[in-house]
Parts: structure tokens; sequence; C-alpha cells
């Protein structure tokens, strides 16, 4: 049977593939993220960095999943994650009232036979033109820092979005329909029905 890795540090990529009731081995990876003028190159490469990591130290019969994502706009190019407030501040205030792209690259590869399929996905979002008083408001949260982009969509960033054009989860971390499709398709690993099979069996047992 496969072993499912996420070879991933983010707690929100972990507690997203927790959620759809994934089996999985966290592996963090110790690497140094690279940013370059193309978020598609940036984001594959950091995801292959990341995968072939943890491709060392998985057990045998894993199938390692590395991402990575970024923010891209015409007026800042690459976005990475702020460090310190004055970049999120920064990085927000370019944004507001503005389109930008999210992408997500992954890389999954088969620890046995080195099999590897990898994807990138973009979703498109606009910022509210919120005022000075709710960016000071949100950067006081400290919820920006080391995000990329300078907001979490799924915490109190949500309240800085005006629209959403693609997968909303992309912009957490994990396109997960492309995930699944892509693990099913090309690992035999079929994340909808273990996550079946585990409720059901839940609910055996409490009968």
């Amino acid at each position: 049977m496969e072993i499912l890795v996420l070879a991933s540090s983010s707690q929100r990529r972990i507690e997203l593939l927790r959620r759809l009731g994934a089996d999985f081995i966290v592996i963090p990876p110790r690497i140094t993220e690279k940013i370059y003028n193309d978020p598609a190159k940036t984001v594959l490469e950091n995801a292959f960095s990341k995968a072939s990591y943890a491709l060392e130290y998985a057990p045998e019969n894993s199938v390692i999943i590395g991402m990575d994502t970024v923010i891209f706009s015409r007026e800042l190019g690459v976005i990475g994650k702020p460090a310190t407030i004055d970049e999120a501040n920064h990085i927000l205030k370019l944004l507001r009232g503005k389109w930008h792209s999210v992408y997500t690259g992954a890389y999954v590869i088969e620890k046995n036979s080195l099999r590897y399929k990898s994807f990138i996905e973009e979703t498109r979002v606009k910022m509210r033109n919120f005022s000075d008083e709710e960016l000071t408001l949100y950067i006081s949260s400290l919820e920006p820092l080391m995000k990329a982009g300078g907001y979490a969509i799924q915490g109190l960033g949500a309240l800085l979005i005006e629209t959403i054009v693609g997968d909303y989860y992309n912009v957490v971390g994990i396109p997960i329909t492309r995930l699944y499709i892509t693990l099913k398709k090309y690992f035999g690993v079929d994340l909808l029905r273990e996550a079946v099979k585990k409720r059901v069996l839940g609910k055996t047992r409490t009968i």
C-alpha cells in the first residue's frame, strides 16, 4: 500500500489535507526557497526541491507531494512571504483594489519507481479597496507575516477579498481537486475512497 508523504512546513497545507481524511506523513523540507521573475518557474522549482528533499527520508512505497505558492502582480512581480510588518504593509497597499494571480506548483513523486507528475494551478483574486484603517487593523493581527502575498484567505484576510476566479483552495495552498485527480490517475491513490472508508468504518465501530 502506498504511503502518502507531504513535504511541507505549512500548517495550512497540513490541516487542509487532514480535513480530507487522508493518512499521511509530514516531512518538513529544509530548503531555501527561490524567487524568479517567472511565477511558474518559481513554484515548480521550489515544489521540486521540497519533494526531492523528502524523497531521501521517506519510507519505501511512498508517494511524495511537494508544493509551493506565490503571488504575482504586474506592479510587484513575484511576491513571496513578508517577514516584517513593513513588508506586509507595502505589499497589501500595492495589491489593494487590484487583481493578482495566485500560483501553486506541485511535484508528486513515487519513491520506488521515481515516476513523477507536476502541475501548476492559477487562481485570480481581486482585493477590495479597503481603507488604511482596515489595513492597519489587519496587519496588527500579525496574520500577514510569512503568508504568500501577505494575507491568509482562510483567516481574517478573507475580509480584504472582493472576487475570486478559480480554485479557492489553491489560494489556501493546495489545489485540492487537481491534486486528487493527479494522485488517483497517475499513482493509484484515491483520497475520496479512503476518506469514505474511514468514515464508514468509524461509524460502524461506534454502533
